[in-house]
């Protein structure tokens, strides 16, 4: 079995197609079981028509997308011909994050343990989002490496990316009331703007 090269080991020297910068991306299929189909759609619909049912997930602001697909026909790889229809369907992971891909898989077991069970309890193998252990396992023998994958910034997290856009607005106020301001004035605001931004700096 080849394992993933984002999650097993490789050799030295050689390169990660799942890694740029910071960034990583996971891409893991998994056969589903028939009623996974119905129970899929309507859990995604149950978040989607609760309000604040996605706040624990985005509470792990180390993520960048995640996104969960049915699959039920591929393409052939050649000539253009009619695609193929599966056998059974396959649930359809990917996902981009920052840092360790062991603390990733952590994060969802422990933080979306439920969602966890709703997401891939149908698929065949699931041991369980805990203990985490076996979940990890299942995710290296399901997932698969990226032909390509690109990061329009590769040297910062998700962190780092939404606390720039909360500090611009804030920077260009600050910039433009410093115009009519004396010295002192500005290094009282620059100070004030130092404490309070510090989150995003």
């Amino acid at each position: 079995m080849t394992v993933p090269t984002a999650i097993g080991r490789r050799a030295a020297g050689t390169q990660d197609r799942n890694v740029d910068g910071q960034a990583v991306a996971l891409t893991v299929f998994s056969t589903m079981r028939w009623w996974g189909r119905i129970e899929l759609p309507l859990f995604m619909l149950f978040l989607r028509l609760r309000a604040g049912s996605l706040g624990d997930l985005r509470k792990l602001s180390f993520i960048h997308a995640a996104r969960w697909s049915i699959v039920y026909r591929v393409p052939h790889n050649g000539p253009p011909q009619p695609r193929r229809r599966l056998n059974y369907p396959h649930l359809y992971f990917e996902s981009n994050f920052n840092g360790g891909w062991e603390e990733y898989i952590d994060a969802f077991s422990y933080v979306l343990r439920t969602g966890m069970w709703a997401f891939w309890g149908s698929s065949y193998g699931f041991p369980g989002a805990l203990p985490s252990g076996p979940f990890k396992e299942y995710i290296r023998n399901n997932a698969v490496e990226a032909s390509h994958y690109y990061s329009a910034y590769p040297e910062a997290t998700a962190t780092m990316a939404l606390g720039s856009l909360e500090l611009a607005p804030k920077l260009a106020d600050l910039r433009e009331r410093a115009e009519s301001m004396t010295p002192e004035q500005f290094d009282e605001a620059w100070s004030r703007f130092l404490t309070q931004m510090q989150p995003c700096l």
